[in-house]
């Protein structure tokens, strides 16, 4: 058995139990009536519940990332603590070690914390200082002389011939290749967890605040998607990943529960309250596509980096070299998106824009008819599609013409769609009054984003054989959506299923 393992599961755990009594302590008096306080009661709740996150990634694993966490938790409370027996915190204020025993208790549950965390970096100074070479000081002439290494008494490697050596990447190359795709990954994945907290601390303050048991547990949502989007900031350790999935995971099946057996008594009906509930669910499932992609992306961003080391060398043809760049070219149609939202919220509508002369009604019904033709076009494609890939059992391999008609087809569609796009935009901007302006915002927007997304696949060649289908299926897809919304409400006298 390792023994260096012992002291450190001890502090572990030790450190685990002191973070989540002061928790509990911070959840008692959060029940027991300061919930009712102004700004104190959220900040209470916050507090045990960032405690009870740290607190429980502790079990498992305890990186530097981690017990920086905890040292934060101590220190904010321990100065909240000062502050309101002295200056006063958000005018609230207390008197001594009041109220009894939660303040002592509190007080020796972060003085412990901070005690174990100091003794944790004493020790891990004292082992690093032992394990650190001599490297030969102190021998004195007529010494004898060390023994020769492992480096020094191996062979030579025979030389190889240009055609046979092959340079193998370093993990400092490696790790250098990861750090930019992993950065990117890191901070989507704290914005994606960011604004699903932000919902569900919105709506908590909103009302939810006063549904039995729902109300803590957005708060909880809220405050641990906060505490595990901070952390990602700095550091994105296996256990951080597993606590953004453990989050969005929970808040699906909460999602899921809430809308057909109910969550403890509570219920709610379809995509309500908009539009924070579509809202919310677009952030948790950004979230697991992230942490799916995680590892292939960074997987890939090695390979290219080899592929690349390998064509300096000459030794072989570049192959894999743009991977890591096709990877990067993603981040176009997420700008695509990002932008067109942006705009949408930021202009001022203007409703009496025209649609080639036809304002009002008249625009609204125009659009409403080319909106269908549109989609009449997609399905087109997504028939001509199916027939390309040989999913159509009884056609024959489609000539080269289908193919030249599907992109024909396919440049009609954009073209057709952009003086719609135009008049949406400006017209009514992006909007969230209700679930149906939301979706159809939100879509109207996506849907570029996804056209940028599948003409770099098809211009780019190196993508998977399951890249173009999928990208074509979602454009397909989005059009179905913003035809479902809006042409097809308006035509059947501003009614929809479910919207």
């Amino acid at each position: 058995m390792n023994t260096r393992s012992l002291p450190a599961l001890a502090l572990r755990l030790a450190l685990a139990a002191t973070l989540a009594a002061s928790g509990y302590i911070h959840a008692q008096l959060y029940i027991d009536g300061y919930r009712s306080v102004h700004v104190i009661g959220p900040m209470f709740l916050l507090q045990a519940s960032t405690a009870f996150a740290v607190a429980a990634l502790l079990l498992l694993a305890a990186p530097l990332i981690l017990r920086t966490a905890a040292a934060a938790i101590a220190l904010c409370t321990l100065i909240g603590f000062a502050a309101s027996r002295t200056t006063g915190l958000f005018g609230f204020s207390e008197n001594g070690l009041q109220p009894a025993p939660q303040a002592l208790l509190s007080l020796i549950a972060e003085t412990l914390t901070l005690l174990i965390l100091a003794i944790w970096q004493a020790s891990e100074a004292r082992r690093h200082r032992r394990a650190r070479p001599t490297g030969g000081q102190g021998r004195h002439e007529g010494d004898p002389a060390p023994p020769p290494s492992v480096s020094q008494t191996r062979p030579e490697p025979l030389p190889q011939s240009a055609g046979h050596a092959r340079p193998v990447i370093g993990s400092a190359d490696a790790e250098s290749a990861r750090r930019l795709p992993a950065l990117a990954l890191r901070l989507a994945l704290a914005a994606t967890l960011a604004a699903s907290g932000y919902i569900h601390a919105q709506l908590y303050i909103d009302g939810y605040r006063l549904v039995h048991v729902i109300g803590p547990m957005f708060l909880l949502q809220a405050s641990t998607a906060f505490a595990v989007a901070a952390l990602l900031l700095l550091a994105a350790p296996l256990i951080l990943r597993i606590a953004a999935a453990a989050i969005a995971l929970c808040t699906l099946i909460g999602f899921a529960a809430s809308r057909t057996t109910g969550l403890f008594g509570f219920s709610e009906n379809g995509l309500q309250p908009a539009p924070q509930a579509l809202l919310s669910l677009i952030a948790e499932t950004l979230t697991l596509l992230i942490l799916v992609a995680w590892k292939p992306l960074l997987t890939a961003a090695v390979k290219s980096r080899a592929a690349a080391a390998e064509h300096v060398a000459g030794l072989t043809p570049l192959a894999g070299h743009r991977r890591l760049h096709n990877v990067l070219w993603l981040l176009l149609p997420v700008a695509v998106v990002a932008g067109l939202l942006w705009y949408g919220r930021v202009h001022t509508p203007d409703y009496e824009t025209s649609l080639f002369g036809n304002r009002g009604p008249d625009a609204q019904l125009l659009k409403a008819q080319l909106g269908s033709a549109l989609l009449g076009l997609a399905l087109i494609q997504l028939v001509l599609a199916l027939w390309i890939y040989g999913r159509l059992p009884a056609l024959q391999t489609a000539p080269h013409r289908v193919r030249t008609t599907h992109r024909l087809i396919g440049l009609t569609a954009f073209l057709l769609s952009l003086p719609i796009a135009r008049h949406c935009i400006t017209a009514y901007g992006v909007q969230f009054t209700d679930t149906r302006v939301a979706l159809h915002s939100l879509t109207g927007c996506f849907l570029y984003g996804a056209f940028v997304a599948k003409v770099i696949v098809v211009r780019h060649r190196r993508w998977p054989r399951w890249a173009l289908p999928l990208a074509g299926g979602t454009l397909v897809t989005a059009i179905a959506l913003i035809w479902y919304a809006a042409p097809l409400w308006y035509l059947n006298g501003l009614q929809a299923p479910g919207l």
